[in-house]
């Protein structure tokens, strides 16, 4: 059976689902009507943009779930205005409440983060949602331990990290590392997928982006993301190893507090060709 079946009777023969066919497997029969010929079947990457542009509905992906149609009467609500003020306003949350952000609510979330972008449609992107405090407080004496190793083995790299500060502030009672965080998002992908940073920036980007939609804030925890990368024994503590390759980590809770201003910004470095 063909990747693809067409309902002649409402297929237009416009040749659409061929144009816009990210890896170009689609062909169109000598009567007009889209096929995937058996030689490019293995290339298909299920992405679905096919059956997505179809204006009439006429065709259906044997491979893929059923699609849902776009609610436009939603979409009418978003304007480049409102969309802008949206992303300008977003800040960095590094002040929480404490009080767990709920499951049922970070499972929504993950629902739409999902449709991130990834390279050829791989969808390889994995994630740990750590709300145990007792596991996010190891976390963070993990990445101050491992802070103090390189203090001796690699003064310079301690240096650019600012970790003799960040030790002496931790041990004095202050979470640098977590920030009291309520909850961790953690990203990573197999270590043998190439494409695994890039695909894992791009949706923890999406997620942060999300957040406060939802009532909710986040934050880049880079200190812990460079520790994940470079400590075994910080890996160790969320049940990652050398087989696992981490590219984002983010504190994620309700903000404590709630901005009322956007901060003014450099202009854009943008060269025009």
């Amino acid at each position: 059976m063909n990747l693809l079946t067409i309902d002649t009777a409402e297929c237009k023969k416009c040749g659409i689902c061929v144009e816009i066919c990210p890896v170009s497997v689609i062909s169109l029969s000598d009567d007009g009507y889209p096929f995937i010929p058996e030689d490019n079947e293995e290339r298909c990457v299920l992405c679905g943009h096919c059956e997505a542009i179809c204006t009439t509905s006429a065709l259906k992906h044997n491979h893929l779930p059923e699609t849902n149609f776009i609610q436009n009467d939603k979409l009418k609500e978003i304007t480049s205005e409102n969309i802008g003020e949206y992303f300008r306003s977003r800040r960095s949350i590094r002040a929480f409440r404490p009080k767990a952000v709920e499951k049922p609510l970070l499972e929504n979330v993950f629902s739409i983060v999902n449709f991130a972008p990834t390279g050829v449609n791989r969808q390889r992107n994995k994630w740990l949602i750590i709300s145990d405090q007792v596991i996010i407080r190891r976390l963070s004496e993990g990445v101050i331990d491992w802070m103090k190793t390189i203090v001796s083995a690699n003064p310079d790299i301690a240096q650019r990290l600012g970790a003799t500060e960040l030790i002496a502030s931790y041990e004095q009672g202050d979470d640098v590392i977590c920030r009291n965080a309520p909850n961790l998002v953690i990203g990573y992908t197999d270590a043998a997928y190439s494409g695994g940073a890039t695909d894992a920036v791009i949706a923890t980007s999406h997620l942060e982006l999300l957040l406060p939609a939802f009532g909710l804030g986040g934050c880049w925890a880079g200190y812990l993301m460079i520790a994940l990368k470079n400590s075994p024994d910080v890996r160790q503590i969320v049940g990652l190893n050398d087989s696992d390759a981490v590219h984002s980590a983010l504190m994620v809770g309700y903000p404590k507090y709630r901005y009322h201003k956007i901060p003014s910004r450099k202009k854009a470095q943008a060269t025009w060709l």
